[in-house]
């Protein structure tokens, strides 16, 4: 398996992204840089959490307008594979990859702490290694991952089963409670066709030795695709 992983100035989890990918998981990583008309020849393209361009004027809005995302869209419309995480969640969404977008924080001030997440639709290749309804423990760390869409494409995501991932508590319980930045329904993670994003930083999550190893999940299951 071939990944490539985009690489945005401000881009902070892209090292993070790299190390989980090349390091833990021992799989071929190639880097693709922002400025970039063409991709090579991969698998998959990875697009890592950070601030891209410092979040400015919006987090993703700049990346959106990279040359690389011509080439990104592309690839997803020949059923190319593409992962979008914490800022690559933004990017994904700013450029009409996905549908909706993230706004600031409900509370209104950035949120980096462990969340728990309930699998919703695990039958994505992103998803293929967990259980419907299992509480997984990951870290976010964003200002602007509220996720909002209009009541049309809320209905699409519940009816077709875009819906990877919703916050919840300890005990699977959803609810504004355990909600960290006010997204509609909990969610967490969407994805559309081959085209996924999330908010809860995977590549963060990969290593026992830093007590939590959760995020290998979903890189395992992209491994074992084909």
């Amino acid at each position: 398996m071939k990944f490539g992983v985009v690489n945005f100035p401000g881009s902070t989890g892209f090292s993070d992204t790299m190390y989980a990918l090349q390091v833990v998981l021992e799989q071929e990583v190639v880097q693709i840089w922002h400025e970039s008309n063409t991709l090579p020849k991969v698998d998959v393209v990875v697009l890592p959490s950070g601030a891209s361009f410092g979040n400015d004027p919006l987090p993703g809005s700049k990346a959106a307008q990279s040359p690389v995302i011509k080439a990104i869209r592309k690839f997803a419309d020949n059923r190319g594979v593409v992962l979008g995480i914490g800022n690559g969640f933004q990017i994904l969404c700013a450029a009409k990859l996905l549908s909706g977008q993230l706004i600031a924080n409900q509370s209104g001030v950035f949120t980096g702490k462990n969340v728990c997440v309930k699998a919703g639709n695990t039958s994505t290749l992103l998803t293929r290694f967990l259980s419907k309804g299992q509480i997984l423990q990951l870290p976010v760390a964003h200002g602007f991952g509220q996720y909002q869409a209009d009541d049309k494409t809320m209905t699409e995501l519940h009816r077709n089963g875009q819906i990877l991932l919703r916050y919840c508590n300890r005990d699977g319980t959803i609810s504004a409670l355990s909600n960290p930045d006010g997204s509609m329904d909990n969610i967490a993670a969407i994805h559309d066709r081959n085209v996924f994003g999330m908010m809860v930083c995977i590549e963060r999550a990969v290593d026992p030795d830093l007590g939590n190893a959760n995020g290998l999940l979903f890189f395992q299951s992209l491994i074992n695709y084909r």
